[in-house]
């Protein structure tokens, strides 16, 4: 008689074998990054500043106009990336989200990229989930690809130029040349930094099959080069040639510039704080990079990080020396960019080269796994993968629980039109209107009248003079007074001067937001501008 065998003995070898695959634990490491960038999608923050600035230049622009006129509101994005949004919300409607969309769909496409990134480049599975596992948690590329900026897209053609500059190779130059030119050529469209990211990767293919006297791979990166220079030369016509002269951008970004050569101990230290604060983009930015240098830029942590990179630079310049001249190169072309003042060096616009950092530290798991050490060494090298991917997690994790909102207006503004009464009129500065103008018709408050003002050094002349103008319009009631967290986080003057003519009868504090509602007609300030007023008829 034939005896049967339990299906559960066929089962757990199996389950086991599944659980110790490393394929499996790199996709497990994907699909965790996937969903931190679709619940911070979902969760459909209120656009900030930056955002409503490039959405009220963009929404009502077509495509003609988007390719051959500048944005409005001193914007600057890749028209290749405007046209694929003004696509989008022509299908689907101008909302947050889908202005966001494309955004997002680059954020998720940067892991699957980043595994096939970490194939070519690494053996051991530590330093494989240690690059996977940093593009997948980093909450400055979770925060970005959710946000209606291109910089999220910079980083998708960062890793997909590294990965096709990897994979060439001399006995398939053709197919692999031919990739190369097309991806680039079309990338130049999408991304501002890509000319740096296809500089190290030409050069560096170009120096190899030099050296390693492949004529025939050498010819046809020859090619690659003149078909990328033709599409930049293409794109600076058209789109680019106008934005170094943007006097706005160059005095906005004028602490960013490199110097190069530095003279002196100043310009050392703007070295030593670009440095540190490109490390800690990568690992422990929370939300929007902005241009200021921060206090946590030079904790011991990120010094030890920026130490660790350097190592790990040294290690990737032993394992995968085309990839370690590619990224020196990078480097020294986005240097050389900024000491001419045609590329800032410094937050949001150098996070395309935070991938290349995640890469150095890959290396150095790399090197740790292969010391002589026999059992110690997988384990120093896991260690230091745990190590350095904890932080990020953390963080990211924390805005799973608090998802971003740097400023909630929308949540102000839907606030104000259910508790608005007639000849209630809002008050805001020229910072704020951008929003305000971008969320009014949305939430229902178009036809409501509003102040604004333009911030100056003299608080107390803001408000009296704008005070002054509600008190002679004889149709005004109350005043609905949105505050961005620009006011309420640096500019205390303004409250106070607002607090000494009114009282507020009602304040909402919110996120990245206040509101206050004041009644100024009974004022004895207002009362004497009323006075001044013609009698009816005259």
């Amino acid at each position: 008689m034939a005896t049967t065998v339990p299906a559960t003995t066929h089962r757990l070898p199996a389950a086991r074998d599944l659980l110790r695959s490393n394929a499996l634990w790199l996709w497990l490491i994907v699909a965790t990054g996937a969903l931190f960038r679709l619940q911070q999608f979902v969760v459909n923050r209120s656009f900030w500043h930056d955002e409503t600035l490039l959405a009220t230049a963009f929404v009502d622009h077509g495509f003609a106009q988007l390719i051959f006129e500048p944005l409005a509101n001193n914007q600057a994005a890749p028209i290749g990336y405007l046209l694929l949004v003004k696509l989008v919300t022509v299908l689907l409607g101008s909302h947050e989200w889908t202005l966001r969309l494309v955004s997002l769909l680059s954020g998720l496409a940067t892991l699957p990229l980043a595994v096939a990134v970490a194939r070519l480049g690494f053996v051991s599975f530590a330093a494989r989930a240690t690059l996977v596992g940093l593009v997948a948690v980093s909450p400055v590329l979770v925060y970005y690809s959710t946000e209606f900026k291109q910089y999220q897209g910079d980083v998708l053609c960062t890793l997909l130029i590294l990965w096709l500059t990897l994979r060439f190779r001399p006995e398939q130059h053709r197919r692999d040349a031919l990739w190369l030119a097309l991806v680039g050529a079309v990338g130049i469209w999408f991304s501002h930094p890509i000319d740096f990211v296809l500089a190290g990767s030409g050069l560096a293919l170009w120096l190899e099959m030099a050296r390693r006297r492949e004529r025939a791979a050498w010819l046809s990166v020859n090619l690659v080069g003149l078909v990328w220079l033709a599409s930049f030369l293409a794109d600076y016509l058209l789109a680019l040639r106008g934005v170094p002269q943007n006097a706005y951008l160059a005095g906005f970004w004028a602490t960013s510039f490199a110097p190069i050569p530095p003279a002196t101990l100043a310009d050392l230290h703007w070295y030593r704080e670009a440095a540190l604060g490109l490390v800690y983009l990568g690992f422990l930015q929370m939300g929007t990079a902005f241009r200021e240098v921060l206090p946590g830029w030079f904790s011991g942590p990120v010094y030890a990080l920026l130490a660790l990179t350097l190592l790990g630079c040294v290690a990737l310049a032993f394992q995968r020396v085309r990839a370690a001249a590619m990224g020196a190169i990078t480097l020294m072309a986005v240097l050389g960019a900024s000491s001419l003042h045609l590329y800032p060096f410094r937050a949001r616009l150098i996070l395309f080269l935070v991938p290349f950092v995640f890469l150095a530290l890959a290396a150095l798991v790399q090197q740790l796994h292969e010391l002589p050490l026999q059992r110690a060494a997988p384990w120093l090298a896991a260690g230091l993968a745990a190590g350095v991917s904890w932080m990020p997690l953390r963080l990211s994790l924390h805005y799973v629980r608090h998802p971003h909102n740097y400023q909630d207006i929308r949540g102000a503004l839907q606030y104000i039109a259910d508790h608005r009464q007639p000849g209630d009129h809002a008050m805001l500065s020229s910072w704020t209107y951008p929003a305000y103008s971008f969320y009014a018709p949305r939430t229902g408050l178009g036809d409501m009248p509003s102040f604004v003002y333009q911030p100056t050094a003299n608080e107390v002349h803001n408000i009296r003079a704008t005070v002054r103008r509600i008190c002679q319009d004889p149709a005004s009631g109350r005043t609905w007074v949105l505050a961005t967290n620009q006011i309420v986080a640096n500019n205390r003057a303004f409250l106070e001067a607002l607090q000494t003519t009114s009282p507020p009868l009602f304040t909402l504090p919110m996120e990245g937001a206040a509101l206050f509602l004041h009644d100024f007609r009974s004022t004895e300030f207002c009362q004497r501008y009323r006075s001044t007023l013609p009698p009816p008829g005259r």
